[in-house]
């Protein structure tokens, strides 16, 4: 059974407020790239599916192209909603792919290792995802947007990050039913979840595994990468 891998580009980047963040030039080659590069270790280039916004497809393909010539790596329209963008994906997905991870483009300090931790995982528990331990205190605020007095215990709360990886057919099913029911996920662990009943494993990565939202995370993403 193969592996796959979908790598949504379809965000509108509205944080990060310069033009498309994922286009953006980071240590030689777009940001989204970097990703690519590294599940390309693992899947064959069929299994690696890009959503990505219609207006935004053909400069995508260009830079692919440009950076990565001759590549088979399908790309497809994203959809309404980062749901929908994944099932488009998960859809074009040759039908022997046993596993599928999701993950982010804006995340390029992905490693190798880690997405290997995370199939590997899934394929004992179906379900699993990088993620780290919260370290920092957690307070909520009061309807007067002031911090309340108590804080909240962090000793079960984690923070969620890609890869996502899953059976595919897990994957498929939860989000065809989330589209059904006219649903929306933040990520895919709760539909899968939600329809299939299994909980993802998280997988704390040894990286950084920093997201590109404003223009301040490039250099930061490029000084990481350069102590590499």
């Amino acid at each position: 059974m193969k592996y796959s891998a979908i790598i949504p580009a379809g965000g509108s980047s509205s944080r990060y407020g310069q033009g498309n963040k994922l286009f953006q030039i980071l240590n030689g080659k777009p940001v989204f790239l970097h990703a690519v590069e590294q599940f390309r270790i693992f899947c064959e280039d069929q299994y690696i599916i890009i959503p990505v916004h219609k207006d935004q497809k053909e400069e995508l393909l260009e830079l692919m192209e440009k950076y990565i010539p001759g590549n088979s790596i399908t790309v497809v329209n994203g959809g309404a909603d980062r749901t929908r963008s994944v099932l488009n994906a998960i859809e074009a997905i040759p039908s022997d792919s046993g596993w599928t991870a999701v993950h982010d483009a804006a995340r390029p300090l992905i490693r190798s290792c880690t997405i290997k931790a995370v199939y590997e995982a899934a394929k004992e528990h179906s379900a699993a995802a990088a993620a780290r331990p919260v370290n920092s205190t957690l307070k909520m605020i009061d309807e007067s947007g002031l911090l309340s007095a108590g804080k909240i215990n962090r000793e079960f709360i984690w923070e969620i990050e890609t890869p996502q990886t899953f059976r595919t057919e897990l994957l498929r099913h939860a989000l065809r039913e989330t589209v059904v029911q006219n649903l929306s996920f933040t990520d895919d662990t709760a539909a899968v979840e939600q329809f299939c009943g299994i909980r993802a494993v998280p997988v704390h990565p040894e990286e950084i595994n920093l997201k590109i939202t404003r223009p301040a995370d490039l250099p930061l993403a490029e000084a990481l990468l350069q102590t590499r």
